[in-house]
C-alpha cells in the first residue's frame, strides 16, 4: 500500500488551518503525515499545535519567522515527504472527504500529476459572482484537455520521487504552472480528475477579486515562454468558445466579471506585491463556515 503525505503551505492561515485539519481527518483514505510548511506571524502555529495534541494524525509543522513565499513552502514540503505520494492542499481550502483518494488514485503508471476540481462556495456579491463565473470557465477548458489551466495549487497529487528532483524558484508566482511544466518535461503525463473536489471561498469584494486576477495573470505572464515551449497554451478559439457558452448558462456572473475587470486599473494603484511571490493576501476568501459546508457533503 501506497502511503500518502499531505503538504500545507500557510502564511496567517487563522481563519481555516484548523477546519482544514478536520477536513484532512475526516479523508477516506489513510494519511501518513501532515507536512506545514508556515510562514505564519499570526496565531496559526499555536492553533496548529493545539489541534496536533488532539488529533490521530501525525502532524509536523516547520515554522519560519520570515514570510519566504508559497514556493519556498513547496520546496521544503517536497523534499521533507516521506509518503510515496504528495498531495498539495492550500490552507484555505477545505477538500471534499473522497479528494486525497480519488487524486492518489490517479498517481499510476505514467502520471505525475492529478489535478483537482476547485469549487466555489459561499459565493457573495459581485465579485463571488465574478470568482464563480470564472470557475466554472476554468472547470470547462480543463475538461476539453491539457492546456496551462489543467493544474491548480489549490489541491493536486504528484509522484513524490519526481517531485524531489524539482526546485521552484521562489520569485515564481504561478507555482502550480511551474510545477505541471517541470513534470511534463520530464515526459510524465498531466491529468485532471473532475471527482477530486476541493471546496474554496471566493473573495467577496472587488479589491481582494483584483489581486487575484492581477496576480494569475503576472504568473502566468512569467512563464509564458515555458508554457510555450510545453506546447500547453489554451488556444484562443477553445477560450472563446467556453467563454460564450459560459456567458449562456451564466450571464449574471458574465456580467458581475465584466465589472469587477472594470475596477481593476483603479484597484492596481492601492495593491502591491501583485507582481512578485509574496502578494497581497485576500482575506475575504479565508473563513469557510466548515459546519454549513458538511450540511453538503
Amino acid at each position: 500500500m501506497r502511503t500518502i503525505t499531505v503538504g500545507i503551505p500557510s502564511y496567517n492561515e487563522r481563519q481555516n488551518i484548523v477546519n482544514l485539519l478536520r477536513a484532512i481527518e475526516e479523508q477516506h483514505t489513510p494519511i501518513f503525515e501532515v507536512l506545514i510548511s508556515d510562514d505564519s506571524s499570526d496565531n496559526t502555529p499555536s492553533l496548529v499545535h493545539n489541534f496536533a495534541e488532539r488529533s490521530l494524525l501525525d502532524i509536523q509543522l516547520f515554522h519560519h519567522d520570515t514570510r519566504r513565499g508559497a514556493a519556498a513552502a513547496w520546496n521544503e514540503i517536497l523534499q521533507r515527504a516521506a509518503g510515496d505520494i504528495i498531495v498539495l492542499y492550500d490552507a484555505d481550502t477545505i477538500p471534499h472527504p473522497s479528494c486525497t483518494e480519488q487524486l492518489t488514485s490517479h498517481i499510476q503508471g505514467n502520471v505525475g500529476i492529478c489535478a483537482s476540481n476547485s469549487q466555489p462556495v459561499q459565493a457573495a456579491g459581485i465579485a463571488g459572482r465574478a470568482s464563480v463565473f470564472i470557475s466554472k470557465w476554468l472547470r470547462s477548458v480543463r475538461l476539453a484537455g491539457l492546456s496551462q489551466y489543467t493544474v491548480m495549487g489549490r489541491a493536486l497529487a504528484i509522484n513524490s520521487s519526481e517531485a524531489k528532483k524539482i526546485e521552484i524558484p521562489t520569485n515564481i508566482i504561478a507555482i502550480d504552472l511551474y510545477m505541471q511544466c517541470k513534470v511534463l518535461e520530464m515526459g510524465l503525463d498531466v491529468i485532471y480528475n473532475d471527482s477530486a473536489i476541493v471546496y474554496f471561498k471566493p473573495a467577496n469584494n472587488i479589491h481582494d477579486l483584483a489581486s487575484q486576477v492581477m496576480r494569475a495573470v503576472n504568473g502566468h505572464k512569467q512563464l509564458e515562454d515555458y508554457v510555450a515551449s510545453c506546447g500547453i497554451g489554451l488556444p484562443r478559439q477553445v477560450a472563446i468558445v467556453h467563454a460564450v457558452m459560459n456567458v449562456a448558462k451564466d450571464p449574471l456572473g458574465a456580467l458581475s466579471v465584466t465589472i469587477g475587470y472594470s475596477m481593476i486599473p483603479y484597484c492596481r494603484s492601492r495593491l502591491e506585491h501583485t507582481d512578485t511571490a509574496k502578494w497581497h493576501t485576500a482575506a475575504s476568501s479565508k473563513t469557510i463556515d466548515y459546519q454549513q459546508l458538511k450540511t453538503r457533503l
